[in-house]
């Protein structure tokens, strides 16, 4: 069910670690076996952001800029996103919002994985 965990756990790891990533079914079972236990989807977020030591205000933007449109965030589009960390957003939230952007859905082909599934182990 893709609109569930399965869902959640595949858009961060494409926000975070690329499209590629949601073939990575180590990566896919964490994910779910922490959402399962009760993480929230934010909490995971931070906890994916870590992992892939966008630990900074600029590394985040930066990563998930990058993941989004294939191409490193220029100082001005950064900027926005930066103002928001800078302004009390936390990397989570922001990292949420990068997750659920139709870009994300998109690159992981959200539509298509609902057909065929996700694998994990």
């Amino acid at each position: 069910d893709l609109h569930g965990n399965a869902g959640t756990t595949v858009k961060i790891l494409g926000s975070v670690f690329g499209a590629n990533s949601i073939s990575n079914q180590e990566y896919v079972g964490i994910g779910l076996n922490l959402l399962d236990e009760g993480m929230e989807y934010e909490a995971l977020m931070e906890f994916a952001l870590t992992a892939a030591g966008a630990v900074t205000n600029e590394s985040v933007v930066e990563l998930l800029y990058t993941n989004l449109v294939n191409s490193a965030p220029t100082n001005s589009e950064s900027a926005p996103y930066l103002a928001l960390l800078e302004g009390g957003m936390s990397k989570g939230a922001l990292g949420v919002f990068a997750a659920d952007h139709d870009l994300n859905i998109a690159n992981i082909d959200l539509i298509g994985l609902a057909q065929t599934g996700v694998e994990f182990i």
